[in-house]
């Protein structure tokens, strides 16, 4: 009697902790939750929880918490998706996951010193249908990511300004995260993230390459077999069983300077090539960026193509206070010139895009405007770029900071990481911040005008302090500038402020109460 009951309960608990009996949803979905509170965790492996499921989409919440402190950090599929945390006796906490199943199964592990784990649920989602707009989702590294200025001044990714080349009958959606290679991106549940997110008709860009070969970090490290086993079967072809189309590209390419033959060298060959073979073997959509990028920083000069990368002087970047100089990520305008290169192939590589497209920017106000000209040479070299909506608006008036900050961008004067209390009135939430904190660091804006509004003194200042940056940047002659600087005096005490037309060597003046954007250079 005594062991028919000791076999009863066993068999119970096994029952309870396995939780077998589905809940069926009224839409048909899988839907299930299993009670863990009786489930001992092993000293090594924690909770396991594996279970077959139908093919599809789905969330898992994972809840943990009990009656004593909680040491907990989850894993689904083998990746690490929640980071070791701790919870006070008596506190609970879920963690919602999206997962795509692995091999038709889903598995959880919940590891850590006391994981109390006393819930899984597994539910499905339901098929999305077409959206109204298309989305493009960027999976990548650091390169493409998007940074907060507030902490990495001036850390840009290409994916972060990537929306500036499309209309507004697309969807930009920048995923990339710095540090990740294709397995660490997949095993963070990032990957997962956007294909139970995406629609049919969206389109996904797949770029990596970068960090995939770090052999001393296993969490990033794969080898190039399974890499291209991972791009092919997951990247690729969980997004085309979506409905999606999967755009491989090969990773950005470095600024690396070949002395021996005077020009930017190959990078990330490592990489590259397989993702080539990839592209070639399964005909999926690619833009071989590292080649598009490299070919088009050897049509450039060496110090223009370096100027866009993040190398930093000193005080200029807020995480690498003391300079970097760093030829793999990228300032704004690197970041800018790459995702023009990348926008300027769609057309031939996935042309189905292409009208989404801006196209060359063009300003719909300046047709036959006396500086016409000037303002498109300024704006292809980054010195302006008007107002919005197509328009430059060349009549319209200058703050100080504007005038500021196309005045430094065209003498090569970098701006500075903001920092709290140094910088008079501006807050980190002011576009202008950097500019007017690297034109303070400078001595740029003299002591006097700190207290005051001597617009003249900022102008005078900034050509009195870049005599050789001007030189170089503006093409002028020693005599020319010291023609041109006691002119710029002469009519500061005028109250007017002179400009320089390049084109025509024509003096230009505009009284500061309404200067023109146009002729700044």
């Amino acid at each position: 009697m005594k062991i028919r009951k000791i076999i009863s309960a066993i068999l119970t608990m096994s029952v309870m902790s396995a939780c077998i009996i589905p809940i069926a949803k009224a839409d048909g979905l899988y839907s299930e939750k299993f009670d863990m509170t009786k489930v001992k965790a092993d000293k090594t492996d924690g909770v396991t929880k594996e279970v077959e499921v139908p093919d599809g989409d789905y969330t898992v919440t994972v809840t943990t918490g009990g009656k004593t402190e909680t040491n907990a950090n989850i894993y689904i599929n083998g990746g690490e998706r929640v980071r070791a945390y701790t919870l006070e006796a008596g506190e609970t906490q879920e963690n919602e996951q999206p997962v795509v199943p692995k091999n038709g199964k889903i598995t959880v592990q919940v590891k850590g010193d006391n994981p109390n784990v006393t819930e899984i649920e597994i539910e499905q989602l339901p098929t999305r249908e077409k959206a109204e707009k298309p989305t493009i989702y960027i999976a990548g590294d650091s390169t493409a990511q998007t940074y907060n200025y507030t902490k990495v001044y001036p850390q840009t990714g290409w994916g972060q300004v990537f929306a500036d080349y499309f209309n507004d009958d697309i969807i930009i959606e920048n995923r990339a995260m710095g540090g990740r290679s294709s397995k660490s991106y997949d095993n963070d549940g990032r990957l997962d993230r956007i294909l139970t997110e995406m629609h049919p008709g969206d389109y996904v860009f797949i770029q990596f390459g970068i960090n995939d070969g770090a052999e001393n970090k296993p969490e990033r490290y794969i080898s190039v077999e399974d890499y291209k086993k991972l791009i092919t079967d997951k990247y690729i072809g969980e997004v085309e069983k979506r409905g999606g189309t999967p755009v491989l590209m090969t990773a950005n390419a470095a600024a690396w300077w070949d002395e021996e033959n005077n020009c930017f060298m190959e990078s990330r060959k490592d990489y590259a090539d397989p993702t080539r073979e990839i592209a070639e073997e399964t005909g999926c959509k690619f833009i071989d960026e590292n080649k598009i990028v490299t070919d088009a920083w050897n049509s450039m000069s060496k110090n223009r193509v370096l100027s866009g990368y993040f190398i930093c002087e000193p005080l200029e970047s807020k995480a690498y206070p003391s300079g970097t100089n760093d030829t793999t990520h990228m300032k704004a305008k690197g970041a800018k010139r790459v995702a023009k290169l990348i926008a300027d192939a769609i057309p031939e590589n996935v042309p189905e895009l292409a009208k989404y497209l801006k196209g060359d920017e063009t300003f719909t106000d300046i047709q036959g405007h006396w500086a016409e000209d000037v303002i498109k040479t300024l704006a292809e070299n980054d010195k302006v770029s008007g107002v919005g909506d197509g328009k430059f608006n060349p009549d319209g008036t200058v703050t100080r900071a504007e005038f500021l900050k196309m005045a430094m961008d065209s003498l090569g004067i970098v701006g500075h990481a903001y920092r709290d209390g140094e910088c008079l009135d501006a807050t980190n939430d002011d576009w202008y911040c950097y500019y007017l904190q690297g034109a303070l660091d400078k001595d740029i804006i003299p002591e006097e005008m700190r207290k005051t509004t001597a617009f003249q003194k900022v102008f005078a200042s900034l050509f009195n302090s870049t005599l050789n940056h001007t030189i170089h940047n503006l093409l002028l002659s020693k005599q020319e500038y010291d023609d041109h600087r006691n002119h710029c005096q002469e009519c500061c005490s005028k109250d007017q402020i002179p400009l320089l037309n390049i084109r025509t060597n024509k003096r230009l003046y505009s009284n500061r109460k309404s200067l023109n954007l146009t002729i700044l250079s």
